[in-house]
């Protein structure tokens, strides 16, 4: 391999939380560029799952721009391709839909300030009842989901910060201010 690289980092931005998954261009032995992971590289489910979804995306805007131009086998292969990788992706979201809802139960086990974050009342008003996706996250609205509402005092122009508690029912009327 070379030891002249270009390194590349590909970040997935997930509200605020961003994956990162680094990668470097090397050559191999014929020369030919290739991947080479990191030597520290721990596989996490979300690379898998953003090379996967990349893949299939690649091959489904191929075969619809381009099927006129290959002949029928080809086609018939990457469409096999494809829903091969569609069938990967879909059994590899269960698992990270999975991660995310388990990372979430355990957080609303712990006191922590917060669970979610928005930027106005009305964001926090129009939270879902289910899936809330935050820093990796899947949230319900239940009691004891906190919010943070991060705004800008129009006075001082600072940075401010409430902080509000579903207690005694998840609809917005249950909201407490802490």
């Amino acid at each position: 391999m070379s030891k002249d690289y270009v390194i590349f980092v590909v970040n997935s931005i997930n509200n605020n939380f961003m994956y990162n998954f680094k990668y470097e261009i090397g050559l191999n032995e014929q020369g030919r560029p290739c991947i080479e992971l990191p030597k520290d590289y721990e596989q996490q489910p979300e690379d898998r799952f953003l090379v996967l979804e990349i893949t299939r995306y690649m091959l489904q805007d191929l075969l619809a721009r381009r099927t006129e131009d290959l002949d029928s086998d080809t086609v018939e292969q990457m469409d096999e391709a494809e829903r091969l990788l569609g069938q990967l992706g879909d059994e590899v979201a269960v698992i990270l839909y999975g991660m995310m809802r388990n990372s979430a139960e355990l957080q609303l086990s712990f006191d922590c300030a917060y669970h979610t974050q928005v930027s106005s009342i009305e964001e926090r008003d129009a939270l879902p009842d289910k899936d809330i996706i935050y820093e990796g996250k899947i949230y319900d609205r239940v009691e004891g989901l906190r919010v943070a509402v991060k705004y800008y005092d129009e006075e001082t122009f600072l940075p401010c910060m409430d902080i509000y508690e579903l207690k005694d029912g998840i609809t917005n009327k249950h909201w407490v201010k802490i």
